[in-house]
């Protein structure tokens, strides 16, 4: 796993941001637009590089807004929602983020932050709000890759896990598709149709060719693998659970599912 070291402003602007957010995380007030930051994965597999985010990166990212300095705040990874997501999320416990780091922007400036973290090398994806529990940042931050997408166990019962990195498609196919799919969430990724999530879901060629975006991870639901073939939809990825394997180019590699509820 990833992490980016962080380095928060100091001074008269970091004091100012430290007694805002102090009110906003006691209030829960909407006076900020909030953004998880990340670094993006390359490769389907494997670890990212170390990025180091010091304070000319800082500089940079304030550069890009055209604005005042971010609050930045460590907060909760997502919580699962239902019991798939739950039974997943004790599955894949050793997986799962630890954290978050979210940055706070003036809803007038929130347009601009996408590309302002683009400028450093991370992705910014909006949350709905500041989580329950989240706190200042002080000093230096770890900034996390994702986590990978725990889609089975191997013959030893370790996880089996992907990247969904950005412009990639993911084929998932078989019995039960759209349940693993669901799961896709608890790692901390923006599972959505708007333009910038993380994942798009999608069950068809036209619905694939539309979610073009090259900071989002397209993955395709469909019944087998030869549905997605004919509609011709260039897959990087398959993940195969009624064949048990992963397959990308000539190589597959077995995997168990998992025992979802």
């Amino acid at each position: 796993m990833t992490a980016a070291v962080a380095v928060i402003g100091t001074g008269t602007a970091a004091g100012w941001g430290r007694h805002r957010l102090g009110r906003l995380v006691a209030d829960q007030t909407p006076e900020r637009a909030w953004f998880h930051v990340h670094p993006p994965h390359h490769d389907l597999w494997g670890t990212r590089e170390p990025v180091v985010c010091d304070a000319q990166l800082l500089d940079r990212f304030v550069a890009g807004l055209r604005a005042e300095l971010p609050v930045v705040v460590s907060a909760a990874p997502p919580k699962p929602d239902g019991p798939t997501q739950r039974s997943y999320a004790g599955l894949a416990a050793l997986t799962r983020p630890s954290g978050r780091i979210l940055v706070g922007v003036l809803p007038a400036d929130a347009a601009r932050v996408p590309f302002a973290a683009a400028g450093c090398g991370l992705l910014a994806r909006a949350v709905p709000g500041l989580p329950a529990g989240a706190r200042e940042v002080h000093g230096e931050a770890a900034v996390e890759a994702l986590p990978g997408w725990m889609v089975g166990t191997d013959a030893s019962g370790e996880p089996v896990t992907v990247n969904l990195p950005p412009g990639a498609t993911v084929l998932v196919c078989g019995a039960g598709a759209a349940e693993v799919v669901s799961t896709v969430a608890v790692t901390g990724r923006t599972v959505g149709s708007v333009v910038g999530s993380d994942v798009a879901v999608v069950s068809t060629e036209a619905a694939w060719r539309e979610s073009w975006h090259p900071q989002t991870c397209r993955v395709v639901v469909t019944e087998t693998a030869a549905d997605a073939a004919a509609d011709c939809i260039a897959v990087d990825l398959t993940v195969d659970l009624d064949a048990g394997h992963l397959r990308c180019g000539e190589t597959t590699f077995p995997f168990r599912r998992l025992p979802l509820r």
